[in-house]
């Protein structure tokens, strides 16, 4: 196994004690082993440090960098600074990944060279671990437009997708003025220049608990609509109607996350007339949610 497959696998932590074992353990215990595990402790105020510590007497492929409380994406930004591997990934710290991910990822790499990011299905799990009945279906993204539409199966997150590092040295830093949408804003910029193709096969799990970032409506909001107005500045809607059947599928997004997780239903009934004002026959979305 030559050094220019070395993987770069970073893990940014904000008191990530209760699940940065497991999360740790899935990356030291793949099939593939040629990797750097650089994990970024943004600030923790309970024990993350320790067990990073423990760990690293342990394992010689471990760097822990320590800094002042600045976000997840400012994390990633800095742990990417100090990548050697020629692929990087970015693994949340509450996250897991089956065994075989890294061997599964690297072995299409190293077959096609056209290939420049790769990310597979996941399976959610609770916080006790145990996987439910509920999958993030991935299909290969051939361009931005894929990524604008919010098409079913066409959602890339951080934990399932690696790619080479010429990539990020394009694409640049993940926007730290971002949080829950910062995925998808850095996914945008790759789709613009590369396709992300998908592994259909459960190779990551993603966890739900109380803490998922993606519970805060308010800053989902916020975040989701900022980036859409930054693809319109980048004039990254192929046409005016995509653009608006696009805004009006956010819209039906946000009506639903205040309608029922965020238990605002005027702030709901907002975002429903917002859409409708988009994209008229989106109403059709009414009907097929009150037959059901």
């Amino acid at each position: 196994m030559s050094e220019k497959n070395l993987v770069s696998v970073i893990i940014p932590a904000y008191n990530a004690a209760k699940y940065i074992a497991e999360t740790m353990n899935s990356v030291l215990q793949q099939t593939y082993q040629q990797l750097e595990l650089i994990i970024v402790n943004d600030g923790s105020t309970d024990n993350t440090l320790q067990i990073l510590e423990e760990f690293k007497k342990s394992n010689d492929c471990i760097k822990i960098i320590n800094k002042s409380n600045s976000g997840v994406c400012d994390s990633r930004n800095t742990g990417a600074k100090e990548a050697k591997g020629n692929f990087i990934t970015f693994l949340d710290s509450d996250d897991v990944w089956d065994t075989t991910f890294l061997e599964n990822c690297i072995s299409i790499f190293e077959t096609d060279k056209s290939v420049h990011a790769i990310y597979t299905k996941g399976q959610y799990i609770n916080e006790h671990s145990e996987k439910l009945d509920k999958f993030i279906e991935a299909k290969t993204i051939r361009g931005v437009s894929d990524v604008l539409a919010w098409k079913r199966g066409f959602v890339a997150t951080p934990s399932c997708t690696i790619f080479r590092s010429s990539v990020r040295k394009d694409i640049g830093d993940w926007d730290a003025n971002l949080t829950t949408a910062a995925d998808q804003d850095y996914f945008m910029r790759i789709a613009t220049k590369y396709s992300i193709t998908a592994i259909d096969k459960v190779l990551f799990f993603y966890r739900v608990h109380d803490n998922n970032m993606h519970q805060n409506i308010a800053v989902m909001e916020k975040d989701h609509v900022l980036v859409f107005k930054k693809a319109v500045a980048n004039k990254l809607f192929k046409s005016f109607w995509f653009k608006q059947k696009c805004f009006s599928n956010l819209y039906w997004i946000l009506a639903g996350s205040w309608w029922k997780d965020g238990q605002n239903k005027l702030r709901g009934f907002h975002f429903i007339v917002l859409a409708l004002c988009n994209n008229p026959f989106s109403i059709i979305r009414i009907f097929k949610t009150n037959s059901k």
